[in-house]
């Protein structure tokens, strides 16, 4: 039997996360099956030949991207020469749809199946690229549910697979068996601080948070506070923003998972981190600050022009606002229980409070500690409401499915 080669572009850190996954659990179904493309680390060990790796075309300046223009078209020329060469069965696309969307139009010339994996979020903004995606992709596989009835409606063939986090990440984690890990007192009252991945992240949100922590110790002396290290050399960067307040917080090269499951509540930034702590059960704030003409230029012009109106940064937000198309969800069931969370932008009910630009003042983001740790209403609803989200998430069948479904249309 001839081997299969399949395709693959994942071209971020949380694309070589979901789609290293999805090869692990193909290469059990499928042993011999080769697949090659641009990934990362993840992809690597999980058996993927990495063609190029993804930092090569990530970029998330335009000073960057000029500096790295080369190695973009460099790396685009590759993947438009491996599709053309009709020696791949399958190509996935992983999100990243600037990219991915032009080859998805190569494969389909070049007669290769398109089956895209993590949908781009044609929900949040631009969603008109969903006409293009029916006119490219032969099955689309979401994350998230809500995705799947979206691009069914728009014809789209398309699958919920589950959320590859809600496997990674135990529902009962045991919180003394972490504390201790940790070397947290397993009787203090422990907060999060989640400031991000990127330097810019960091340099914006830590000061802010560590301020917020130091606020908050003022009151509540007793309190611990750690913090997830999201890679090494990120560490010289924390410890001289952490260096200028008095207060002691114990930084971790853990995964973000492990210490916000061993958390009471935290201070977390936009983005993957927000799942997390969904995930983990840990009541927060979301926390997210660029600067003044970006927050004007992104408030004025893309929100109306590109976005939906009804956008959120906090995952949890947005899963739970999908779920009220359905009936009664977590944002009902807070406000049953008497608790009001609003959208200081919109003025909608949210799920997760989200303190954007200078309602990220330190002294808000103290309240929000201050009231998680004293509002027992509080963090018992957002907990029975993240056990909610996470059946959400779950797959809807047993097994791999996204790699069963990958497997099927390599045996057409």
């Amino acid at each position: 039997m001839t081997t299969k080669s399949i395709l693959l572009l994942a071209g971020e850190a949380s694309g070589d996360y979901h789609a290293a996954a999805l090869v692990r659990d193909l290469k059990e179904l499928v042993p011999d099956v080769r697949i090659s493309g641009i990934g990362g680390d993840r992809l690597a060990q999980a058996g993927m030949e990495v063609l190029r790796h993804y930092r090569e075309i990530n970029t998330i300046a335009l000073g960057e991207g000029l500096r790295q223009v080369r190695n973009i078209l460099s790396a685009y020329r590759v993947m438009k020469n491996e599709l053309r060469s009709g020696k791949h069965q399958l190509f996935i696309p992983v999100d990243y749809p600037d990219v991915n969307l032009r080859l998805c139009r190569i494969a389909r010339k070049a007669g290769t199946p398109v089956c895209y994996y993590v949908s781009p979020q044609v929900w949040a903004w631009r969603k008109g690229r969903i006409r293009t995606i029916a006119r490219r992709v032969d099955k689309m596989m979401t994350l998230f549910p809500f995705e799947e009835r979206l691009y069914r409606e728009a014809g789209v063939e398309s699958v919920f697979v589950g959320h590859t986090m809600v496997k990674d990440i135990p529902e009962n984690w045991d919180r003394t068996s972490l504390r201790r890990e940790l070397q947290l007192n397993e009787d203090s009252y422990v907060v999060a601080l989640v400031p991000g991945s990127r330097p810019a992240e960091i340099g914006r949100m830590l000061p802010r948070m560590s301020r917020a922590a130091e606020l908050f110790a003022r009151k509540f002396p007793d309190a611990s506070f750690v913090l997830p290290l999201a890679a090494e050399h990120l560490k010289p960067l924390v410890q001289s923003i952490l260096a200028d307040y008095p207060i002691e917080v114990r930084v971790h090269s853990v995964e973000a998972p492990r210490i916000m499951a061993a958390a009471d509540s935290g201070l977390v930034t936009s983005g993957t981190a927000t799942l997390q702590a969904a995930l983990c059960g840990m009541p927060h704030a979301v926390v997210y600050v660029v600067d003044p003409i970006t927050w004007w230029f992104g408030l004025k012009v893309i929100h109306p022009l590109l976005m939906e109106k009804d956008v959120h940064l906090a995952i949890a937000n947005v899963l739970s606002i999908q779920e009220e198309t359905f009936g009664p969800g977590p944002i009902a069931e807070m406000q049953a229980h008497g608790i009001s969370i609003t959208c200081q932008e919109c003025g909608r009910a949210l799920f997760v409070p989200e303190a954007l630009q200078d309602r990220a003042a330190p002294e808000n983001l103290a309240e929000w500690l201050t009231r998680f740790r004293l509002d027992q209403n509080l963090t018992q609803t957002m907990k029975s409401g993240f056990r909610r989200i996470r059946r959400m998430l779950e797959p809807p069948g047993q097994g791999p499915i996204a790699a069963k479904i990958v497997a099927e249309m390599l045996r057409k």
